[in-house]
């Protein structure tokens, strides 16, 4: 025992010692000596004064140290084996074995724990230290190809020790884990007493890998039919050419060649399911110079839910006849009218039973009450499907005596729960419209200095415009553009939103201003085609308009050639732009060829040609060329649909020129954040959008025969309604589930949540089937039953073979038989472990962490000397009198009272009064 101590927390408390002997002392000294001198007092007194002296003691915080030379320190070696590790750091650590073995001599227990995915104590701890070195290199490996847990090595390691106080573990190590997470347990280890010292040995960086680190997609959801793009990320520590080969549950598809470039690359794929259910995927790269093959694969699935449950609500009772032809074999139908009240789903959980909901030509006061609440949960919330369509039903309404209500009444439909659904508005608009105006400045529309400007057809012309401006001609929703053109054009003013009139007028003033001083390029020829071309791409850049249209205005027919500028005519046209022509003062021969050319080239009617022989009738003209009648909220009159957005699911396997003629549709106005996939002239006829989690579609024309009759008989109508209803599919199974699970974890170690009510005897369990790890080998099965300590929602598992898992959970009673089950998976395309790009900057910062959370020393790979100077030589042991100090206080103390209240003698007195008891009893 050396540098022994008294120590005291609060020595200031020493102080209270004065106190207490003084005051005693002197009330004892007060006393005459007569009384003072007495063995009671004289006792009573010590006693006290001991009792006073301990208790001060303890509340100073008394303590005893002292250093006791240490003979039993322990040592264990936990030694990184996995694969991370290059064959030259393998090597370096093998040399800081030898060198701690050879340098022991015996001063301490030493043990080797080797380590990758699970442990072997290649060397017990023993004294005898010259064999632990061949125990080491004799011993079977541990599992070291496939990961690396550092968390369980430590945790095994930890409870190997026979004197955890005087225990140390040197962890050699690359940091690279793979499982669990070793910072999550240090704490723990550390608790015991156990220090953890860190050796970290940084393998070398690759110099010719490649490895693909992971594929996504950017569809919102991946529907059967539709074309979406895959993107494959991959890692190169070089320059080079690679292939990617992707396969769809085994069978491969096209092989792609790229061009790879040092660090991360991009590689987009085309990919399509034509099938619902289960894809395994996997996308397999192999490239020039390629060091390691282990990381060339990457596995992941889609699972395309099978959905085939709808419901369709009838307004009027056998309209969805000719719908429910339409449909596929497959699907499975219930129809219910919506006045039948015992059928009519009344609960959330009854409407999920389906995965999508028609309305067909349902009115917003047909709805029973609160089904509107009940749908909108079931699209918003939930993430069912919604298809609306029209209706055209004739006759009275026989509760209110008034017409007949159909779904898409204004005045039904007007601030509902239903029209807040939908992605158009029930309401009549005028659709909104951009123009480009093309004023003709040559100078047969007016030549400076042979006449005033006043009166002249330009001035018509730029009155005209200013004219378009008034808000009873273009809404506030509209677009406006100006040009001028002559023998070249010059755009004076983009399209413009016609709520910026002032910079609108201040362009048309410039251009009076600019002839007036004579700056206007002129010139002596009209052409149309330049103006033309650039009039297109300025108003097509225009999205959110319905109607896009030019207005030319000039006094004659254009110096150049119809075949120069029809073709531009033509192709506006099939961009659905229209064109119109105010003439000024044309002769007949003119005018009747300018009608030819707006019929046979801007596919438009001879009326699209205002002649004005007075140029006072210029802004009219003008006007009237752009008054848009407002939709109506009933249209029927015949039209083929338009189509807005070929690359839509909804046009899988159709043609634009397939779909038949429809004889009328209900107007309504498209809304922000919806898609127009079929239109009329200008309104929607099919839209859709995402509403919360769900997808709603709205069919603006009936199903029942009527508008529809061409459509419900022809095969593209059939592929039509068909492609509607799969692309409102909910984007995961919506149905009420009686177990629910949640896969989490990372690399193998994987924890299954199961979210499900257990009855008395009831109990989960658990099947992973495993591919094996063999090409054509048998599939790994393993069954794990939960028990109560994992509260059955918490099944921790393991998964170490590359490919998809599939993981079924069953619900059992208490006799085995199965009440209900459900099916997950999991992806493992290779382990962490043969990642040869992993973050080694996080990897030491993760070795250096373990040291300094459990009080540690970081130690350098070539210091293997401090292995042994970081050992325990003395231990520091500090004795606590505070329990002791306080019974001897109170039994000193109780006897401190015995002693006043008693008389007693010393044992010599009791002895010396028995022999005088007994001399005297003698005599007698």
């Amino acid at each position: 025992m050396t540098n022994f101590q008294i120590n005291f927390e609060h020595p200031w408390l020493l102080l209270l010692l004065i106190p207490a002997i003084a005051l005693p002392l002197f009330s004892y000294f007060k006393l005459s000596k007569r009384y003072r001198c007495t063995r009671n007092r004289i006792v009573s007194l010590t006693l006290h004064l001991i009792v006073m002296v301990l208790s001060i003691a303890v509340l100073t915080g008394l303590t005893f140290s002292y250093y006791k030379p240490n003979t039993e320190n322990e040592v264990i070696l936990l030694v990184d084996s996995s694969y991370s590790n290059t064959e030259d750091t393998q090597e370096d650590v093998d040399s800081f074995i030898k060198s701690v073995v050879d340098t022991s001599n015996s001063r301490f227990k030493l043990g080797i724990v080797t380590f990758g995915y699970d442990q072997v104590y290649a060397a017990p701890l023993t004294n005898q230290t010259r064999s632990v070195y061949s125990q080491y290199l004799q011993a079977p490996k541990p599992n070291v190809d496939s990961a690396t847990d550092i968390a369980s090595a430590l945790t095994y390691t930890a409870e190997l020790f026979t004197k955890p106080e005087t225990a140390r573990i040197v962890l050699l190590t690359d940091g690279l884990e793979t499982d669990k997470n070793a910072s999550n347990v240090i704490k723990s280890v550390a608790s015991k007493g156990i220090k953890v010292d860190t050796v970290y040995f940084s393998g070398e960086n690759s110099t010719h890998e490649v490895q693909v680190l992971g594929a996504t997609y950017s569809a919102d959801r991946i529907i059967v039919g539709q074309e979406f793009m895959m993107e494959v990320t991959i890692q190169s520590s070089y320059a080079g050419n690679a292939k990617i080969t992707p396969t769809d549950s085994g069978v491969d598809g096209k092989t792609v060649e790229v061009t790879l470039v040092e660090g991360l690359n991009k590689v987009v794929m085309p990919c399509k399911f034509t099938l619902p259910g289960m894809h395994e995927l996997s996308f397999k790269l192999t490239a020039d110079g390629d060091e390691s093959l282990l990381n060339n694969v990457y596995q992941t699935y889609f699972y395309i839910p099978i959905f085939d449950d709808i419901l369709i609500i009838e307004g009027v009772d056998n309209e969805s006849q000719h719908l429910t032809s339409m449909l596929s074999e497959e699907l499975k139908v219930t129809i219910i009218p919506v006045n039948d009240s015992v059928r009519m789903p009344k609960t959330l959980k009854e409407l999920r039973e389906f995965d999508e909901i028609i309305l067909l030509n349902v009115a917003n006061e047909q709805l029973p009450t609160g089904f509107d609440n009940l749908l909108f949960s079931y699209v918003y919330e939930v993430g069912g499907g919604l298809f609306t369509v029209a209706g055209n039903k004739e006759g009275k309404n026989p509760d209110t005596d008034s017409d007949a209500v159909n779904a898409y009444t204004k005045d039904d439909m007007a601030g509902s729960i239903y029209q807040q659904m939908l992605p158009v508005e029930i309401i009549n608009y005028t659709p909104p419209v951009a123009v480009m105006i093309l004023i003709d400045v040559s100078k047969s529309m007016y030549t400076p200095g042979a006449s005033t400007y006043d009166g002249s057809n330009l001035q018509a012309a730029l009155e005209g415009a200013r004219g378009l401006l008034n808000e009873k001609i273009l809404s506030e929703r509209d677009y406006v553009g100006i040009m001028t053109l002559a023998e070249d054009y010059d755009e004076q003013i983009e399209v413009t939103p016609r709520t910026q009139t002032p910079k609108i007028k201040a362009a048309i003033d410039k251009i009076e201003d600019d002839i007036l001083k004579g700056k206007l390029n002129q010139g002596n020829q009209t052409k149309f085609s330049y103006a033309l071309e650039r009039a297109e791409k300025a108003l097509s850049a225009i999205s959110d308009v319905e109607k896009r249209h030019i207005i030319i205005v000039t006094d004659g027919q254009p110096t150049e050639t119809t075949e120069i500028y029809a073709p531009y005519l033509e192709y506006n046209a099939s961009k659905g732009i229209t064109t119109s022509i105010v003439g000024i003062k044309c002769t007949p021969e003119v005018q009747a060829n300018m009608e030819k050319v707006l019929i046979d080239h801007a596919k438009v009617s001879k009326s699209n040609f205002h002649n004005v022989a007075d140029v006072t009738g210029v802004p009219e003209a003008m006007r009237q060329d752009l008054m848009v009648d407002e939709i109506k909220n009933v249209n029927p009159e015949p039209f083929y649909p338009n189509v807005k957005d070929p690359s839509s699911s909804v046009m899988n396997d159709l043609y634009a020129n397939e779909l038949p003629l429809l004889y009328g549709y209900y107007g309504v106005k498209i809304k922000d954040g919806a898609k127009v996939i079929l239109s009329s002239e200008f309104t929607p006829i099919y839209a859709e959008w995402t509403f919360g989690a769900g997808r709603v579609g709205t069919f603006a024309c009936d199903l029942n025969g009527t508008w529809s009759v061409d459509l419900v008989n022809s095969e593209a109508g059939k592929t039509l309604i068909n492609n509607i209803i799969t692309s409102l599919y909910p984007s995961k199974d919506i149905k009420v589930p009686d177990i629910d699970t949640e896969i989490t974890g990372d690399n193998y170690a994987t924890q299954l949540s199961v979210f499900t009510d257990l009855k008395d005897g009831e109990y989960i369990e658990v099947t992973i089937t495993s591919p094996s790890a063999e090409m054509g080998g048998d599939k790994t099965i393993q069954t794990i039953i939960a028990t109560a300590n994992d509260g059955y929602s918490r099944i921790p598992f393991s998964v170490t073979t590359s490919g998809i898992h599939y993981i079924r959970v069953e619900k059992k009673d208490a006799s085995g038989t199965p009440i209900s089950w459900t099916e997950t998976y999991k992806a493992l395309s290779y382990s962490k472990e043969y990642d040869k790009f992993g973050d080694k900057a996080a990897a030491e910062k993760l070795a250096n962490s373990l040291s300094e959370n459990s009080d540690g020393e970081i130690i350098a790979p070539d210091s293997p000397e401090q292995v042994l100077q970081n050992a325990v030589k003395y231990l520091y042991i500090i004795i606590n009198p505070k329990i002791l100090f306080m019974i001897i206080a109170v039994v000193l103390f109780l006897l401190d009272i015995a002693v006043r209240k008693f008389k007693w003698k010393w044992p010599h007195e009791i002895i010396r009064d028995r022999r005088r008891l007994s001399k005297s009893m003698k005599k007698k």
